[in-house]
């Protein structure tokens, strides 16, 4: 199986602090050698940003954090066949929830992510509730959360 982590699931495996650190290291440590752990490039971004605002004394532990990712991780880019999955599920996410122009905005991202999964034939792993209402809109979005016994 072939396994896109979201950012959400990504932060708490790495911050053994999180109350679902546990839950998630396990999933990932009962993975078998034919299971491939990736992540979007968005959330290298994501990373990036976070490293880039945190304080002085916290940048040397992120900054391992972002190179562990790269490092343990396949990263997908961005590809054009996804930015056609990505038009189709943001029109039937405005049409189905009402949003206006400026509330969809805040969902790129994560629909970016969502439509990266579905043409890198990944099950996305995240706790994020938007995705539950994406796989309503579209089935071929596959979803586990891993804070979840």
């Amino acid at each position: 199986m072939r396994y896109l982590i979201d950012s959400d699931i990504l932060s708490d495996l790495y911050e053994i602090t999180s109350p679902d650190h546990q839950s998630i290291a396990g999933r990932v440590a009962a993975l078998g050698e034919d299971d491939d752990l990736t992540v979007s490039i968005l959330a290298l971004y994501e990373l990036e940003y976070g490293h880039a605002n945190s304080p002085d004394d916290k940048r040397p532990s992120l900054r391992r954090r972002i190179e562990s990712v790269r490092d343990r991780f396949i990263v997908h880019g961005l590809s054009e066949e996804a930015a056609k999955v990505f038009g189709r599920l943001k029109k039937a996410l405005i049409e189905s929830k009402g949003l206006g122009k400026k509330r969809s905005r805040y969902h790129n991202v994560d629909l970016m992510i969502a439509s990266t999964a579905m043409v890198e034939s990944c099950i996305l792993v995240s706790g994020d509730t938007l995705f539950g209402d994406l796989r309503k809109l579209d089935p071929g979005l596959i979803l586990e959360n891993w804070r979840e016994p």
